[in-house]
């Protein structure tokens, strides 16, 4: 039985576009660099104990946790890191390479070079798929699996009630395929904010300029990421996944989000389900108080 968990909080900043986070009061610490699979991957850490490792979404890089920093870096070593790709370093080569397949891979080769014994895993959309690729097949590195409306999409082909969503996602992502077609991959990553934010046209240039900035940063990765092979995940793989997991999902997201996430939690066995209040898609950012009270409680389980 899936067992869903609200967590609500009396102190939210509201803005029009949806929450903000509040500034960090402690500087990002130095940038530091690993190499895994013949490219250098660009992390940060912060604290001690237990890892805890970041996994990015699509078109975003490092910096999206940074409201998550702090308050996990309190109890916890925190660690986010730069997806091949992204972030602002020059690409190893032109792309080809982009899939799911090689991020899961380079962040094996990232967890087993960080030499810390089993990890707790928390992935945002595209990087939830990552995550779950990983956490099913090396359970022997992931401690615990958080996954934030990951992006698993293929789960819902078969569900006669998911096609509404289906064709709402599908309707989304027509404008942000013809801006790649286009070659306007700024226009493509602003559509597509539009559309997971699922608050209406320009939610993209409402958002906090570091958002913003970040987004932009890594709109050079739309081209190989709409170009690159579906992965494959289907609930049997996700059955595989041995640690214990939660799936967040946002109060006001689109339809296809929640339905994934409520597949999702059948797939996995003993997983649990979180909503967060006054939030999308990009749920981390946008509350990151009810976000991070929500990890804290479960990681503190494990």
């Amino acid at each position: 039985m899936v067992r869903l968990i609200t967590f609500c909080l009396a102190v939210i900043i509201a803005l029009s576009s949806g929450l903000a986070p509040q500034a960090s009061a402690v500087a990002p610490p130095q940038t530091r660099q690993l190499s895994v699979n013949g490219v250098e991957l660009s992390y940060i850490e912060q604290g001690t104990g237990a890892p805890v490792v970041f996994v990015h979404g699509a078109w975003m890089d490092l910096r999206f946790w940074e409201p998550q920093r702090e308050a996990i870096a309190k109890q916890y070593r925190f660690i986010a890191y730069n997806q091949r790709y992204h972030g602002t370093a020059a690409w190893p080569d032109d792309g080809k390479q982009y899939s799911a397949a090689t991020h899961a891979a380079d962040l094996t080769a990232f967890i087993q070079r960080l030499n810390a014994g089993p990890v707790h895993l928390v992935g945002l959309s595209y990087g939830g798929v990552v995550t779950a690729l990983v956490a099913s097949d090396h359970p022997e590195l992931v401690r615990t699996l958080t996954l934030a409306e990951p992006g698993l999409g293929a789960l819902l082909a078969a569900l006669p009630d998911a096609k509404p969503a289906l064709d709402d996602r599908n309707k989304g992502m027509t404008p942000v395929v013809a801006a790649v077609k286009a070659g306007d991959s700024v226009q493509a990553v602003k559509f597509f904010f539009d559309w997971v934010n699922n608050q209406g046209a320009g939610a993209f240039d409402k958002q906090p300029e570091p958002l913003r900035q970040m987004v932009l940063d890594n709109a050079r990765t739309v081209p190989p990421f709409v170009s690159a092979p579906p992965p494959s995940i289907s609930c049997t793989t996700l059955g595989r996944v041995k640690a214990p997991t939660l799936i967040m999902g946002g109060e006001q997201s689109q339809r296809f989000f929640s339905l994934i996430n409520e597949v999702t939690v059948r797939c996995i066995p003993g997983s649990r389900l979180a909503i967060i209040p006054m939030a999308t898609h990009p749920l981390p950012y946008q509350n990151p108080a009810a976000f991070n009270e929500a990890l804290l409680q479960f990681l503190a389980q494990w």
